[in-house]
């Protein structure tokens, strides 16, 4: 019991006296740099570059991880709008429909992302008129898209953005 005593009082002591060692330190503790995690479109665009977007597709297939590129969609991650055009084409049809709902929810929070990852192409599941139109989706968010496509001020996205207002407010795009 003594024994005990006595190594609790000296690991109090030792531990005491460390602390107060570390304050008399000349230089502040530096804290360790920690790396960033790569983003899912990052990752993506990275597989895309070497491996090709055919390669990329059919391993998102084969591991059932096409929840990553609605990710990087729903979160408005800036390399999304290279990913999507490129990987898209290859999609099957129910894929490609839950990308483009992803791609519509994620209008009104992030409209410079969604409207740089549409498509010009007609008949495609993520031309702007696709994804802008106001079908099936709430006032709620027809009011939010509106407002979030009208504060776009981005020469780059003029002509999606007046193509996507119009989807929105069901005229027909030129």
């Amino acid at each position: 019991m003594r024994l005990a005593r006595l190594s609790a009082l000296f690991l109090l002591l030792a531990g005491a006296g460390g602390a107060f060692s570390l304050t008399l330190r000349d230089q502040p503790l530096e804290a360790v740099p920690h790396e960033a995690a790569e983003s899912p479109s990052s990752h993506l665009l990275h597989m895309i570059e070497t491996d090709g977007a055919r390669q990329t597709a059919e391993t998102l297939n084969k591991t059932h991880k096409w929840s990553e590129v609605r990710l990087a969609v729903a979160s408005g991650q800036p390399d999304t709008a290279r990913v999507v055009p490129a990987l898209m084409p290859l999609a099957d049809a129910t894929t490609a429909r839950s990308l483009q709902q992803a791609m519509r929810h994620a209008l009104p929070l992030y409209p410079a992302v969604v409207l740089a990852s549409t498509s010009q192409n007609k008949g495609s599941y993520f031309t702007t008129q696709a994804v802008c139109s106001a079908k099936g989706m709430s006032r709620s968010w027809q009011i939010r898209a509106r407002n979030a496509v009208t504060a776009l001020h981005d020469i780059h996205l003029s002509v999606r953005a007046d193509t996507c207002l119009k989807a929105l407010t069901g005229q027909n795009a030129p």
